[in-house]
């Protein structure tokens, strides 16, 4: 079963790699992480799978690589989101 899906993925050139990379370095640059960060690197796998399978356009993979992102450090989207909840009520009293 895994050969007859594998069949159909695109090969990856240096241009797609470097599209890759750019996208990549993005995400990282917004989330202020290195790209051998462990979340990083499960992104970057993520970016290649979804590329292989036809998603090649920049603004799709950002979005995806964004919302991953926030899924692969919930526990700390949630401590931000908790304090300023927290914080905005109680000084507006």
């Amino acid at each position: 079963m895994l050969d007859s899906q594998s069949i159909h993925l695109k090969a990856l050139d240096s241009t797609d790699l470097h599209h890759l990379q750019a996208v990549l370095n993005e995400i990282c640059r917004e989330a202020g992480k290195s790209q051998r960060a462990p979340d990083m690197q499960e992104i970057a796998a993520l970016l290649i799978s979804l590329y292989r399978h036809g998603v090649t356009e920049e603004d799709k993979l950002l979005s995806v690589g964004r919302l991953a992102l926030t899924q692969t450090t919930p526990s700390a989207a949630a401590a931000g989101s908790s304090e300023s909840g927290a914080a905005g009520p109680s000084s507006v009293e």
